[in-house]
């Protein structure tokens, strides 16, 4: 590690491994580092509140923008995760009673998930005080490199977004 905390690969990793790209190993490693240290932080943010995860501030703040039930599939694709792990979500949500599921009128296999008056308070309970957090935890960052860090984000997610949604639809 360097005294940024950046993970790094060893000397001769390319050699090791015709083909890759030492940098390119070192940027997915700590990006997915940093996404893991962040859905932590969210997940610690959001229990204070009642919530179980950083999963479930996602599915809450899906449904209060939509304004409306959805189906779980369009949930999970929203909040990029799987409907697997999406229904464990649900399921404690539900126990909360910060979302309902009812039967889809045009599918009697089909169901639609929809946010409950409790849900919405505890969402805009939640989304001040984490906004303010965020403010905080990118405030390591001046207003240029954040604007930079968005670029490079935007052109990297460019590629891999359309690859993963595809991956998300065929499962």
């Amino acid at each position: 590690m360097t005294s940024s905390g950046n993970l790094r690969v060893h000397d001769g990793f390319e050699d090791e491994w015709p083909g890759s790209r030492a940098t390119a190993t070192e940027i997915v490693i700590n990006l997915v580092r940093a996404g893991i240290a962040l859905n932590a932080r969210v997940s610690a943010f959001v229990q204070d509140y009642g919530l179980p995860s950083a999963s479930s501030l996602g599915v809450l703040e899906v449904l209060r923008a939509e304004g409306g039930p959805l189906q779980p599939s369009d949930i999970a694709r929203r909040i990029f995760t799987s409907r697997p792990a999406l229904s464990g979500v649900l399921d404690s949500l539900q126990a909360r009673g910060l979302v309902r599921r009812q039967a889809h009128p045009q599918s009697r296999r089909g169901v639609l998930v929809e946010i409950t008056d409790e849900g919405t308070a505890t969402i805009e309970s939640v989304l001040p005080e984490l906004h303010r957090a965020e403010a905080a935890w990118t405030g390591v960052l001046d207003e240029r490199e954040q604007r930079e860090l968005l670029d490079r984000l935007d052109k990297l997610q460019a590629m891999l977004l359309p690859e993963a949604d595809r991956l998300w639809r065929s499962k």
